[in-house]
């Protein structure tokens, strides 16, 4: 099931621990940041935003994720596009 979040509430979501933008994957329904590597799930249509709840991501996956993003799958939150939320 794909959870979509409305381009106003992408617009405000932020990271928890570097508050930065994220990436958001709706087909996956995840929330990620490229810069720390971590990654926020969805529960009942409901980005989950904890710290203690990140997820941390292996290499090939944070690969996989970014080739996604460049390839225009994926949305940037707190206002910002894609290509401006890469990894520092």
């Amino acid at each position: 099931m794909i959870m979509l979040i409305e381009r106003p509430l992408l617009d405000i979501l932020a990271c928890p621990i570097d508050k930065k933008g994220l990436l958001y994957f709706e087909d996956e329904a995840i929330l990620y940041n490229p810069r720390l590597r971590r990654i926020y799930r969805m529960a009942d249509d409901y980005p989950i935003l904890l710290a203690d709840r990140a997820e941390p991501v292996a290499a090939q996956e944070h690969e996989r994720l970014m080739k996604r993003a460049g390839h225009g799958d994926a949305a940037g939150t707190s206002g910002l596009a894609p290509d401006e939320l890469g990894a520092e």
